[in-house]
């Protein structure tokens, strides 16, 4: 046989038997959830479409660690990626904080226009973090969840709302609301509402399901206060170890995942508040306009009390604008549009 040909075998046999690439990926999302199961889509999606080359494992609940803790594993190569509920995105890409401005958005729609608008400044900033940006995806409207209905913004204000502790945006915004919510880790939430230290919860209606507070508290009101946004992120070390192809079959995997992310976010939004919620026992309380209006006003004296502390001015006012442009485009009624009041763009 000659030479050529039998080095040529032996490399070919060496690709074909090489050992897949494992990626190592972590999520605070709990185990057993619709998220989880799309979490193993993508992995099953990313293994079959690249011919077992590359594989993935989940590690969910925050086994990790909280966001924050798994950011530092990206740096030290302990992880390869991270499915982000907000904290992590905000902290690479600070520009992603202009979606949780309080009193703005009040439909998915109008966030995934923003987001759209955002993604190259989001992608430039991962980057020059040293993150790749797999994508994102819109997690939902902030609601609050109570034990007592809330009617008003003097109600509002004295009710003390669970957030995620490590939510630096929006605790620096709930502060200027005068607002008396409560700070805690994920792990720390359902207890603080058994022990009453909290009154109810700060949280996305999936969210509140996954994490089985819709089951602990009474109330829903219908007020939209912010939004969620959340991503996927690969530190470059990872990224820049995939092959080409791999690159490839991981980036259409991801795009898979967001998509069905978002609808599978749509999806349970629509169920939860129209018939799921009332199943458990939650009464949703309708926001009056009276309401609606003293909410809109507050968060607009907040967001102008907290300019450039968090999200810079310029920011803002090209975020309001896009709102502005995009309800000019699509008025009420062509979208998904909230139960109350839409509050002014700017």
């Amino acid at each position: 046989m000659p030479v050529r040909l039998l080095v040529a075998l032996l490399l070919f046999a060496s690709v074909a038997h090489a050992d897949p690439t494992p990626l190592r990926f972590a999520t605070v999302a709990p185990d057993g959830t619709a998220w989880a199961r799309l979490f193993r889509a993508m992995a099953r999606d990313l293994e079959r479409d690249s011919n077992g080359a590359v594989t993935s494992k989940w590690y969910f609940g925050g086994i990790a660690g909280n966001e924050l803790q798994m950011l530092d594993r990206l740096r030290k190569n302990q992880l390869d990626g991270v499915m982000s509920g907000g904290i992590l995105c905000m902290r690479l890409s600070p520009s992603m904080r202009a979606l949780r401005l309080l009193g703005l958005f009040q439909s998915r729609d109008e966030a995934s226009y923003v987001l759209g608008r955002l993604r190259p400044t989001i992608d430039a900033e991962f980057a020059a973090a040293g993150f790749h940006n797999m994508g994102e995806a819109g997690l939902g409207s902030d609601m609050a969840f109570s034990r007592q209905p809330i009617t008003s913004l003097a109600e509002l204000r004295r009710t003390r709302l669970w957030f995620w502790d490590l939510d630096e945006t929006l605790r620096v915004q709930l502060r200027a609301l005068g607002m008396a919510a409560i700070g805690l880790p994920v792990e720390e939430s359902a207890h603080a509402f058994e022990d009453r230290r909290t009154d109810g919860f700060i949280a996305v209606p999936t969210a509140a399901l996954a994490y089985q507070w819709s089951a602990q508290t009474t109330y829903l009101s219908e007020l939209r206060l912010g939004y969620l946004p959340g991503c996927m992120v690969m530190s470059n070390h990872a990224w820049d170890s995939l092959s080409v192809e791999a690159r490839s079959t991981l980036t259409e995997a991801a795009g898979k995942f967001a998509a069905r992310l978002e609808e599978l976010g749509r999806t349970q939004d629509a169920a939860l508040l129209s018939t799921l919620f009332a199943r458990q026992g939650i009464k949703q309380t309708p926001v009056s306009a009276g309401f609606a209006g003293e909410f809109f006003e507050a968060a607009r004296e907040a967001r102008e009390a907290t300019r450039d502390k968090l999200i810079p001015s310029q920011l803002i006012d090209r975020v309001t604008g896009w709102i502005a442009d995009y309800r000019a485009e699509y008025p009420r009624g062509a979208t998904s549009t909230p139960q109350h009041p839409t509050p002014p763009a700017r």
